[in-house]
């Protein structure tokens, strides 16, 4: 999917009534594309003034996910795009203490409802070539304490955009990840509130800052839209946090 192209393409893009999600629609709208939000709560903007469609939906619920697709693609046409930016916190405690019951649905909810859009999807392409971005999180790099939910789920986003890009291929269809670092976005607010420390953060990130939703959704329609040759690709968008060593 060219530039060129993106007029009139249809995107759909889950977790889109806020943080990231949110910022990736103003974008893509704002280069023309058709946008339609899979979420569990309504877009802070109307519909009207962005050009989308919103659908309430758990992407973890696959029945939920088809009637959501099927409806989409009766009002905007097949979707050759999908930013996967929906997700849940986890508990940010040691494994030892976790409540399985939570990190159950943590998993559904990243690892299942990602291959649930994706897959119904593409399943709907009949031909058409298409291009997919999930979202995984610097978490998905190296260990972490406090992270056998929310970290393994992420990681396990990542591999699934690797094995999803080597099968989708021959169809026509790219699949890459953007792991983001920190952004301060409503969920990294919510932890900010809860204690978490920023000083730390701004020290241990070499750019010596959070990302702002828009320079995330910057990179996710530069690999959902302008990377034609790239598949299967996981990029780190963290400040340097990777690459400083973690």
């Amino acid at each position: 999917m060219r530039e060129a192209e993106i007029l009139g393409e249809h995107i759909i893009v889950t977790g889109g009534a806020s943080g990231i999600g949110a910022a990736v629609v103003e974008l893509l709208a704002a280069r023309g594309a058709r946008v339609t939000i899979f979420d569990l709560q309504e877009p802070a903007r109307s519909s009207e003034a962005v050009h989308t469609e919103f659908f309430a939906v758990d992407a973890s619920d696959e029945a939920a996910v088809q009637n959501a697709v099927g409806a989409a693609q009766v009002r905007c046409g097949v979707a050759t795009g999908i930013v996967l930016c929906h997700g849940i916190r986890g508990e940010f405690v040691p494994a030892l203490e976790l409540d399985l019951a939570r990190t159950r649905r943590v998993l559904d909810v990243h690892v299942l409802g990602t291959l649930a859009v994706s897959r119904e999807v593409v399943q709907r392409l009949e031909g058409r070539s298409a291009s997919i971005v999930t979202v995984s999180s610097t978490t998905a790099f190296g260990g972490w304490a406090k992270q056998s939910d929310y970290g393994v789920a992420k990681a396990a986003v990542r591999k699934l955009t690797e094995n999803l890009a080597i099968e989708w291929a021959p169809l026509g269809v790219r699949v890459n990840s953007v792991a983001p670092g920190h952004t301060l976005t409503p969920m990294v607010q919510e932890m900010l509130d809860g204690g978490y420390d920023a000083a730390e953060v701004f020290a241990r990130t070499p750019l010596g800052r959070f990302a702002t939703p828009q320079e995330m959704a910057a990179s996710i329609v530069f690999l959902l839209l302008d990377a034609t040759f790239v598949t299967g690709q996981c990029l780190a968008v963290d400040g340097g946090w990777t690459a400083a060593g973690k």
